[in-house]
């Protein structure tokens, strides 16, 4: 069976892609009216504005610059990347510049619909005129191609395995609902099994065919993200409550006010791209953060399946996916991280086109000069993360070029020497134009920021930049000084030392790839530029272990999840690298082809046992303290009900201009309505008067976390504010009157 491939549709007809769009933005006009009067429709409303605003013009765009025939997965990628570059470009300049014209609410929803409409027929207008008269300036690098063969998809013989994969993240929605509603995990659970059986089909070649291996890292990331993300009807986690309120601001007034001098107030992908989304489709932000922004990070797997693919082969691109996609930072920590997916989103753009091999030098440096803006706008340590690596691998192109191995010949004897002194696939270099992302990256960076966010970020980089400076030379490998990296976990027991040293393992196995690489015995066509990106992530990932205040500057466990963007195929590399030299040390006991195909049947089994401990699973089967909020209804953390959501509103509407507290984790509950509140402490008297904000945990238990120091980052103490006046209960929290 065939259906058409709307994966390729800047390769389909033109007159089929315009019919397509028609339909699209009338079906959208049709619910805005809907919406407007009241007829909400879910699904339907939320699923047009995601293919109209994340889709669609990205679409055209490739198609304005003459890129066709490429996979499934960067047509895909590089359309909802240049549509959401659209959407946080022409929403900002919708906001800077409509009031000049007396629309003092540019936001909403009626100016933003007909701009964007008009947007779309503008790229059509291009698109049908390019395709008329084919003489725009990227003219014969590609040819325009009309409708074949690889327009379409073959669907024979794989309706049971997509069948299958598509009944995972339907375990997740159920599992969430049974724990939100019945506190029963067993769903979860299972479905955390299931997920874990999925690389050793693949290693075994049991049932799920190659073709569909980007569908199944699909369907198991979105699974694992909504396993997190939609435990409660409330948003959860540490950052997203603050992304909610500057997101939520905007949204009620239908305007971003730029001169907020607040770092986050200058993400765009926060200030702009929620609130648009929500204005055309009337969803509320909650679920937008709990299920939009989830999907769209899903496609970051995707993304590093193609990058890892072009450079090893299915398999090991699809172990080394599985490896980014099941540590815990994943699906535990990024979903409560909206500006970061999108962020990674944009970073995995940057990738590809640096591994590309089928678009031209002109259309990508197009491409870079729009993606590198968006990563800016989207998150600003990732920002400054790429910065880092990109000047380290310009200086030490530079450092090739000036050819220093033919005046000290010393430096090709020594391979790891050899890799940062040699020239190596030059055409691969050559093919980016490095000068220029550095000039264009730094620059935006210091304008943008200095502007935009008030100084704000400007003036935090350069104290921390002062800071790290001047402690490096103080505790640099100073043992008694080093960041404890709490990837793991800081809790005590047979298993977390179990967890401990699975962890420990992978980073080995990185280190060994990473080793291999250096020496180039990795067997396998790794790209030049990915390479050196790869080698300073590493490098970088080391200084953040070693280095105190650089590793809580950038809180090490992000980092390493950002790090494995890079590292993860590297964990494959170097397992297999392992049993090479086992083989030979053995005398070549087996084949190449069964050392290879045994190395990944162990990878996978690996991988499935530390899903296992990643997920929380063990610690659950076995009744050890739980470590995932989504398995355990009685873990404390960052995890708010919708009495505790109703509470804080009421404070935030009711409360006079009195000092706010409430314990950490339920100040950041308060984040989301205000941002002027105290956190309670044990040591520091309430000042009064003030108004004390007390969940669910404190009303049953009387317990209140505070941050603490050490290997654990939590600690507890027992309240004493019974004296207060009670002028709030709704059973599950309360607001006293100090």
């Amino acid at each position: 069976m065939k259906v058409i491939n709307p994966f390729q549709m800047n390769n389909w007809d033109i007159k089929d892609l315009f019919i397509f769009i028609f339909i699209i933005q009338i079906g959208l006009w049709i619910t805005v009216g809907l919406n407007f009067i009241g007829m909400y429709i879910p699904i339907l409303s939320e699923t047009l504005t995601f293919i109209s605003l994340f889709f669609i013009n990205g679409i055209l765009i490739l198609r304005i610059l003459n890129i066709h025939n490429l996979g499934n997965i960067e047509n895909l990628l590089y359309s909802v990347g240049l549509s959401l570059a659209v959407t946080m470009f022409l929403g900002m300049i919708i906001d800077l510049t409509y009031p000049f014209f007396g629309i003092h609410d540019p936001l909403s929803t009626l100016p933003l619909m007909i701009t964007f409409t008009l947007f779309t027929l503008i790229l059509c207008f291009i698109c049908y005129h390019w395709n008329k008269n084919p003489t725009n300036f990227l003219n014969g690098y590609m040819k325009q191609t009309k409708i074949n063969k690889s327009v379409y998809l073959d669907l024979d013989g794989l309706l049971n395995p997509m069948l299958f994969l598509c009944l995972i993240p339907f375990l997740a929605i159920f599992g969430t609902y049974s724990m939100n509603y019945y506190q029963n995990n067993i769903i979860l659970m299972f479905m955390y099994c299931l997920i874990a059986v999925v690389p050793i089909m693949i290693a075994f070649d049991k049932f799920i065919p190659k073709k569909l291996y980007p569908l199944t890292l699909f369907s198991l990331s979105i699974s694992l993200l909504f396993s997190s993300s939609l435990i409660t009807s409330y948003i959860n986690g540490w950052d997203i409550n603050m992304e909610y309120y500057f997101s939520n601001g905007v949204l009620m007034n239908s305007y971003w006010n730029f001169s907020v001098p607040q770092i986050l107030n200058s993400m765009l992908s926060l200030v702009i791209v929620v609130p648009i989304f929500s204005k055309i489709s009337s969803t509320s932000i909650v679920n937008i953060f709990k299920v939009i922004y989830p999907i769209i990070f899903s496609f970051v797997p995707l993304g590093l399946y193609s990058i890892f693919k072009g450079q090893t082969n299915s398999k090991i691109a699809f172990m080394g996916c599985f490896l980014f996609i099941s540590v815990f930072m994943f699906f535990l920590e990024m979903p409560y991280l909206a500006r970061q997916e999108i962020g990674e989103l944009f970073v995995v753009l940057m990738i590809m086109l640096m591994v590309s091999k089928k678009i031209n030098k002109k259309p990508l440096t197009v491409l870079i000069i729009i993606f590198i803006p968006a990563l800016l706008v989207s998150h600003y340590s990732l920002d400054y993360i790429y910065i880092f690596l990109l000047v380290c691998t310009f200086l030490i192109i530079s450092l090739r070029n000036l050819n220093l191995s033919y005046e000290h010949p010393i430096l090709e004897r020594w391979k790891i020497i050899k890799f940062f002194f040699v020239k190596h696939n030059q055409e691969e270099i050559l093919k980016l134009d490095y000068k220029l992302q550095v000039i264009l990256i730094i620059t935006l960076t210091l304008v943008y920021y200095y502007v935009f966010s008030s100084s704000a970020l400007f003036d935090l980089t350069l104290f921390t930049v002062n800071n790290l400076v001047s402690t490096v030379y103080t505790y640099f490998f100073n043992p008694n000084s080093l960041a404890t990296v709490g990837i793991v976990t800081s809790e005590k027991s047979l298993l977390r030392s179990i967890a401990l040293d699975l962890q420990l393992l992978i980073e080995f196995m990185i280190g060994i790839g990473i080793l291999l690489l250096l020496y180039r015995r990795t067997n396998m066509k790794f790209n030049e530029n990915f390479s050196l990106f790869s080698v300073m992530a590493f490098l970088m990932l080391g200084l953040v272990v070693v280095v105190p205040f650089l590793a809580g500057a950038l809180n090490p466990e992000r980092f390493y999840q950002i790090a494995l963007i890079f590292l993860s195929i590297f964990f494959v590399v170097g397992w297999i690298g392992i049993f090479r030299i086992l083989n030979r040390i053995l005398g070549y006991k087996w084949e190449k082809k069964t050392v290879y195909k045994n190395s990944l049947k162990l990878i996978s089994i690996f991988l499935a046992i530390s899903l296992i401990f990643n997920s929380g699973v063990i610690y659950e089967v076995f009744h050890d303290k739980p470590s995932s909020m989504s398995l355990s209804s009685s873990m404390d953390g960052p995890r708010f009900n919708n009495m505790e959501v109703a509470g804080a509103s009421w404070l935030n509407g009711n409360k006079l201009e009195f000092n706010v507290y409430a314990d950490l984790y339920r100040s950041l509950l308060l984040n989301g309505f205000f941002m002027d509140h105290l956190s309670l402490s044990n040591a520091t008297p309430v000042a009064q008067p003030a108004y004390i904000y007390l969940g669910t945990i404190n009303v049953n238990y009387n317990q209140f976390a505070i941050a603490a120091k050490g290997s654990n980052p939590v600690a507890y103490f027992n309240g004493t504010y019974t004296d207060a006046n009670r002028i709030f209960d709704d059973g599950g929290s309360r607001v006293l009157s100090y």
